[in-house]
C-alpha cells in the first residue's frame, strides 16, 4: 500500500486555504483597531468573532479531512466498510485565545499575529482530530502517525516525525504550535511503517537540560 504521507499534502493545502479564509474573516477587526489601537479594545469583539470563525472553518476542515480519509481508504484497497467521522470539537479554546491574545499583545500588530496563529492551529486541529479519531475507530486501521516535511523548522516537530510512532489510543494528543505544518496520517493494516517506534534513552537528563527543554516548549508550544 502507498505511503499516505506522500499524498497528505493535498489535504494539508486544503486546510491551509481554510485557515487563510478564516483569518480573512477578522480583517474588519484589524481595520477598526488601526495600527496604533489598544489591543485591549478588541477584546469584546474578538470574544464574539473568534469562536464563530473557528466553528465555521473548523467544521469545514473536519469535513475535508473525512472526505480525504474515505478517498484514501478506497484508493488503498482497504477491505470492509467504514466512513470517516468528522471531528466535533465544540470547545477548542477559542474564547481562551481571544482573552490570552489581548492580554499578551503589546500592539495591534502583535495581537493580530497571536490571534491568527491560534486560529490556524485550531482550524488545523479539526482536521487532525478527524484523522486521529477515524483511524482509531476504523477496524482496518492500526492508528495514526505524525507526518510533515520540515516546514515548521522546529527541532521538536522533526523529532516527533522521525520517531514514526503509530498511535493507537484515543487519549493520544497531537502536540501542535501556532502555524504548525504537521498533520496526522492514518496507517492501515498491511502498510509499511516508516521507522521503528521510538525507544527512550537510558541517559538521565540533567536539570539544566530539563529547564532548557521546558523553556523551548513554552516558547514554541504556548497553551493559551
Amino acid at each position: 500500500m502507498a505511503d499516505l504521507s506522500r499524498v497528505a499534502p493535498d489535504l494539508r493545502q486544503g486546510v491551509e486555504d481554510l485557515s487563510i479564509l478564516a483569518a480573512a474573516e477578522l480583517r474588519p477587526v484589524w481595520a477598526s483597531l488601526g495600527v496604533d489601537g489598544d489591543p485591549a479594545a478588541a477584546r469584546a469583539v474578538l470574544m464574539d468573532a473568534v469562536p464563530e470563525v473557528v466553528a465555521t472553518y473548523g467544521s469545514a476542515a473536519s469535513t475535508l479531512a473525512a472526505d480525504w480519509y474515505d478517498e484514501q481508504r478506497e484508493a488503498a484497497g482497504v477491505a470492509g466498510r467504514f466512513r470517516a467521522i468528522p471531528a466535533s470539537t465544540p470547545d477548542t479554546g477559542a474564547f481562551a485565545l481571544a482573552g490570552w491574545a489581548t492580554s499578551k499583545a503589546t500592539s495591534a500588530a502583535t495581537l493580530r499575529g497571536l490571534v491568527e496563529g491560534g486560529l490556524q492551529r485550531r482550524v488545523a486541529n479539526h482536521s487532525r482530530q478527524t484523522i486521529m479519531g477515524s483511524s482509531i475507530a476504523d477496524p482496518r486501521a492500526l492508528g495514526w502517525r505524525r507526518a510533515g516535511s520540515g516546514d515548521c523548522k522546529t527541532g521538536f516537530c522533526d523529532m516527533l516525525i522521525a520517531r514514526g510512532v503509530v498511535y493507537t489510543e484515543k487519549t493520544s494528543d497531537f502536540g501542535a504550535h501556532d502555524h504548525c505544518k504537521c498533520y496526522a496520517v492514518q496507517v492501515f493494516t498491511g502498510q509499511e511503517k516508516p521507522v521503528q517506534p521510538f525507544v527512550g534513552s537510558t541517559r538521565r537528563i540533567s536539570d539544566a537540560e530539563r529547564r532548557k527543554l521546558e523553556e523551548y516548549l513554552r516558547e514554541n508550544y504556548p497553551r493559551p
